[in-house]
């Protein structure tokens, strides 16, 4: 199905918007919000389908693009964006879905991060301190950085060598917050969907997260899926469809 590309301008900043065709007259809107480091596309495997039943969007903004309160879809960091703006601006949205959002400090990948992050940082200053050349910490930053090309590994090298070493010691004795956003969760008041996949697979969202943030929430469910990781709208993509029509007409 074909869809449209624009910018919408923010006065600070221009945002790149994907808006697919009306399917019917009256059909509800519906936004997209992708996660951190990905773009709209991360949607691709969904948008055919749902934009047969909703009039639908794809971009990190809301108020200039519809007249009317959407159904706001987030995954990821794009998952807090969306509960963020569901407690903040609750004229907006009619219903929200949480994809494996990102919660704070009980995060599972805040987790691995306090887990990883002494040796990761350590093992950095090692290198960057034993390198003579950006070319020395090519290997260690291809290996990172396994998908990167080869002239953004370059730079990356570069980037590595010219950082003080000391800065991977101080970075990696930074105490840890313990924002758990209980207050922005609980001030959601549209009923909202929460997807959580498997954190043996790589989810971020434990079956306690889930419920801490669902015992926030007052109208609140959580769909579970054991067998997918983090990306459930991509691993389960007819799935999720069924999921977000059926939760819509609920």
């Amino acid at each position: 199905m074909t869809f449209t590309e624009s910018y919408v301008h923010t006065g600070d900043i221009a945002l790149n918007v994907a808006e697919w065709p009306v399917p019917w007259s009256g059909a509800s809107p519906m936004l997209l919000i992708h996660g951190y480091g990905s773009n709209w596309h991360t949607w691709g495997r969904v948008t055919e389908k749902l934009a047969q039943e909703f009039h639908l969007f794809a971009v990190p903004l809301i108020e200039k693009i519809t007249g009317q309160p959407l159904v706001l879809v987030g995954h990821s960091l794009g998952g807090w964006v969306t509960a963020a703006v569901a407690a903040q601006q609750p004229e907006l949205v009619s219903k929200a879905v949480l994809v494996e959002p990102y919660s704070g400090s009980h995060s599972e990948v805040r987790k691995r991060e306090r887990a990883q992050r002494q040796e990761r940082q350590a093992r950095r200053e090692q290198l960057i301190r034993s390198a003579i050349t950006p070319s020395d910490l090519v290997p260690a930053v291809r290996t990172e950085y396994a998908e990167a090309s080869e002239d953004s590994i370059e730079r990356l090298a570069r980037m590595w060598f010219e950082l003080d070493p000391v800065l991977e010691t101080v970075i990696s004795e930074l105490p840890d917050g313990e924002e758990t956003f209980a207050d922005m969760f609980s001030a959601i008041q549209c009923p909202t969907l929460i997807i959580q996949g498997a954190t043996d697979k790589g989810g971020i969202l434990s079956d306690e997260e889930s419920d801490r943030i669902a015992g926030l929430i007052p109208d609140s469910r959580i769909l579970r899926w054991p067998r997918v990781g983090h990306s459930p709208h991509i691993a389960r993509n007819h799935d999720f469809i069924r999921a977000l029509k059926r939760f819509h007409t609920e």
